[in-house]
């Protein structure tokens, strides 16, 4: 979309005419489920991760724990309504540790330029940079994603790549009530079927007795955030970056009265 030329320390960039169409980048959207204690919250200190599953343009693909699933699983595939398909391919790894690394080594090999997830800011990426370190291996050096930020302006995000959490998206442009801002609910009301429900204590369990619906319900989590996101928040957001001078990540989790400031300060210039 642009030439780009260096002569020391200037840069000079320029549009290429007739590319006016947008790009295409590689989206990976992802969610982890992970063991628990019964009637506790997983803690990342001690709890390991059972299945990530996330969709990469379409495609999905689980990857298992197999030091706590119960056995191998066969490619299957999820698709709630026609209109969002996923066909996953199954990878079941000896343990946790190899099942970061082959995630890690799937990122870096398709190098994913848009992240999404559903909560990830406050749960799915430091659970898995926890469980990352307490393996032996460095998620900032392996594949970039790292905390920026504190407190209620932290969030993850990479160097190359954007992190687009649609929870910021459900809170604050979705309409939905806070009772109704779950994965599962959002799902119903904004993509129009219903998602698998399981409780939570009876998660961590069925990992050894019936890992096949463990695995379906994890899949239908990345199914849910990635087409949510495809849907409603990818045209949302990047539309109100053509108007407002801010990042994706910032328009995504800015609040509105600091977008409409931005977007009249720049109606000013």
């Amino acid at each position: 979309w642009y030439t780009v030329s260096v002569a020391g320390q200037s840069v000079r960039m320029e549009r290429v005419k007739g590319r006016d169409a947008r790009p295409d980048p590689v989206v990976l959207a992802f969610d982890i489920e992970t063991s628990k204690k019964p009637l506790k919250f997983p803690d990342a200190a001690d709890d390991p991760i059972m299945m990530i599953s996330y969709m990469i343009d379409g495609r999905g693909f689980l990857i298992t724990n197999r030091a706590i699933v119960s056995q191998d699983l066969e490619d299957f595939e999820y698709t709630p309504i026609p209109e969002f398909r996923g066909a996953f391919r199954i990878h079941n790894e000896a343990d946790e540790k190899a099942m970061l690394n082959r995630f890690f080594a799937h990122i870096q090999l398709v190098q994913p330029l848009i992240y999404v997830s559903y909560n990830g800011d406050s749960f799915d990426w430091p659970y898995i940079e926890e469980r990352a370190r307490a393996n032996g291996l460095d998620m900032a050096a392996l594949i970039g994603v790292q905390r920026t930020g504190a407190g209620t302006d932290e969030q993850w995000t990479a160097p190359y790549a954007t992190h687009m959490d649609c929870f910021c998206w459900v809170k604050r442009d979705s309409y939905l009530p806070a009772g109704s801002q779950g994965l599962k609910a959002v799902a119903a009301a904004k993509l129009g079927y219903n998602p698998l429900e399981l409780d939570p204590e009876e998660m961590t369990p069925l990992a050894r007795s019936d890992p096949q619906t463990l695995a379906n319900y994890s899949v239908s989590d990345a199914v849910a955030t990635y087409y949510l996101y495809m849907k409603y928040v990818n045209p949302f957001i990047y539309s109100l970056c053509n108007l407002i001078p801010l990042s994706p990540d910032e328009v995504l989790r800015k609040g509105s009265g600091t977008l409409c400031e931005t977007l009249l300060m720049a109606e000013a210039f």
